[in-house]
């Protein structure tokens, strides 16, 4: 796998990309999908996200999947948030690196 299309919701991108590095083991909603967008900033796509949509299209196409710290469903305080352009795109090639 090495692209993620318009389609694409948050849940199969991570098993798709926990697949490619072994981590059949694993449970999915371990792991969270977060995009590097600076070596200061970080987006974590939402949990049931359209990844196409969710991420920066502005920021280079860097992804990371990361052991979440918390449990699944518990209570976070997030700091501000920011709307995100759509994209009229059909498909769209994302960062090899997690793939």
């Amino acid at each position: 796998m090495g692209s993620v299309t318009s389609q694409d919701k948050a849940p199969a991108v991570i098993r798709k990309a926990m697949d490619k590095h072994n981590l059949e083991e694993d449970e999915a909603d371990e792991y969270e999908l977060v995009q590097v967008i600076s070596d200061d900033r970080k987006l974590k796509i939402p949990d049931n996200a359209n990844v196409f949509y969710a991420m920066n299209s502005t920021a280079n196409y860097d992804f990371v999947l990361k052991k979440r710290t918390f449990t699944k469903g518990a209570k976070v305080r997030h700091g501000a948030s920011s709307t995100l352009p759509r994209m009229k795109q059909k498909g769209l090639r994302i960062a090899k690196g997690i793939f």
